[in-house]
């Protein structure tokens, strides 16, 4: 073969080769265009336009922005309406796509503007933080969309017609719910802040000197209403009082409501919860405007608690306050992580309410108007006790064949809060009367034995529920073990008598 022939036989061949080698690395990263990377950052990410067709948007332009104070507008079309019909929102949606651009381009103020939603989102920053997030300059922005839902949506539940048979029931609602002046029998125990007439068939849990809540129980001999007794079936009693308002899909409970009282059934009890109609949330409304000047929580918190001291739940450590005001409809939570301030529920009253409903924004205000608070409460209530009773694993070393043992401990394993709990509600639950025990022991099915520091050793039935003195001094007190009667403390023993 001709040397010149042979010569560009190879040019083609190189050619040939280096063209395939070309087409062979488009098609490599072709396909690795195709295949789902692994985002861990915002780093992982080559643009904006990746990020925002990562959240499910459809990238349009970028320019320099058109508003004082902003370096970029970010064009784009969001996957999702800010809120879908039936009123959950979409915040996470354009939080992550926010959040994820800013940490893109951290530093840089910018616009992320949808404008066949008329959506301007606005992110600025100082010192590389975050300074400023506003979606169509409310700050509040996705809070103030479910409102206006809530808002439009909300209709007042209706009023059952029910006739009152109980004597007790009579006189605690002819006595304005003040726990004062009532015969009531016998007083069996306290458990759990509810003083129980365990033989009467009832327990009662009293706030502020008025009655919060009355559970009648099989025990209750009598009717509580006309054709209605503990014990009865849902079925049968709505062919009385017609279908319920209140359904708790995961507690059973069925419940009605008046203007005097809520009743729900569950479980063949009957709980009765007051209407609370004697307040109003003026003075409120005019508290929270106060603090939105000032930012003072504590004050607020203060200024609240001293003009209402009926609250059900009241939780404040060093940086946390929780108070929740079941039968008024209002939560107050500070430095906790969603709804940071004032939660306003169905069930409240008054000119606060009013305010929102007729499209007053209030900042650190939110609303849960498709919640009753006294119906979330009694449906909470059911559901704990059940998983109280019911525990899944069985603490052998003190709870018993009929009793389970409930307690809480602090940093240092002392006992708080120890209560007895029957299984089948067939005994009288009760509690200690001291708060914090050091060591707590079973020393058989009906007694327990438990010590305080510096106090002394005693020991508890639980069947009687009566108090024994075992020892008392000012020596620790901490117990080793007890077994055939013997308790083994502080190096030494003593035998229980």
């Amino acid at each position: 073969m001709p040397k010149k022939k042979k010569r560009k036989i190879i040019i083609i061949c190189v050619i040939v080769l280096f063209v395939l080698l070309i087409i062979g690395r488009v098609f490599q990263l072709f396909m690795q265009s195709q295949e789902p990377r692994d985002i861990t950052s915002v780093n992982d990410f080559n643009d904006i336009r990746e990020i925002v067709e990562f959240n499910g948007c459809t990238y349009i332009r970028m320019a320099s922005s058109s508003e004082d104070g902003y370096e970029e507008d970010i064009y784009i079309e969001f996957g999702q309406d800010p809120i879908e019909e039936d009123g959950s929102t979409n915040e996470a949606q354009y939080d992550n796509l926010t959040s994820q651009i800013g940490g893109k381009i951290r530093g840089t103020n910018f616009r992320i503007i949808d404008e066949s939603r008329n959506i301007i989102i606005r992110l600025q920053f100082e010192n590389n933080e975050v300074s400023l997030y506003t979606i169509n300059n409310d700050p509040s922005y996705f809070e103030h969309l479910k409102t206006e839902y809530q808002v439009s949506k909300f209709q007042e539940d209706p009023q059952t017609n029910i006739q009152i048979s109980s004597n007790v029931l009579n006189a605690i609602v002819n006595n304005n719910w003040s726990a004062s002046n009532l015969n009531l029998g016998s007083m069996d125990s306290t458990c759990s802040n509810y003083d129980i007439y365990f033989d009467e068939g009832y327990k009662i849990r009293n706030i502020y000197s008025r009655v919060f809540n009355i559970i009648f129980t099989p025990n209750y001999q009598n009717e509580v209403f006309p054709g209605i007794r503990t014990g009865m079936t849902d079925d049968e009693v709505q062919s009385i009082l017609g279908n319920a308002t209140f359904v708790g899909e995961e507690s059973g409970i069925i419940g009605y409501k008046n203007q005097q009282f809520y009743v729900f059934f569950n479980d063949g009890e009957i709980s009765i919860y007051r209407n609370d109609n004697d307040y109003d949330t003026a003075e409120l409304a005019s508290l929270i405007e106060e603090y939105n000047n000032s930012g003072d929580y504590n004050k607020f918190v203060n200024d609240v608690t001293n003009m209402w001291q009926d609250y059900d739940a009241y939780t404040k450590t060093s940086d946390r306050v929780s108070i929740q005001y079941t039968l008024k409809g209002i939560t107050i939570n500070f430095n906790v992580i969603n709804n940071n301030g004032i939660t306003v529920y169905k069930n409240c009253k008054g000119q606060l309410a009013n305010q929102i409903k007729n499209g007053e924004i209030l900042a650190n205000v939110y609303t849960n108007f498709d919640i009753d608070l006294v119906f979330a409460n009694e449906n909470n209530r059911v559901q704990a006790e059940y998983t109280l009773r019911s525990p899944p694993l069985i603490n052998e070393a003190l709870d018993t064949n009929d009793y389970i043992v409930a307690y809480t401990q602090t940093d240092g394993n002392a006992y708080q809060d120890v209560a007895f709990y029957s299984r089948d509600k067939s005994k009288i639950d009760s509690e200690l009367r001291d708060l914090y025990v050091n060591d707590l022991f079973k020393l058989d099915d009906t007694n327990y034995i438990y010590s305080i520091s510096g106090r002394g050793i005693y020991r508890y039935n639980i069947e009687t529920r009566q108090y024994q003195t075992i020892i008392t001094g000012n020596e620790t007190f901490d117990i080793t073990n007890v077994t055939n009667n013997i308790i083994y403390y502080d190096g030494t023993q003593i035998e229980v008598r």
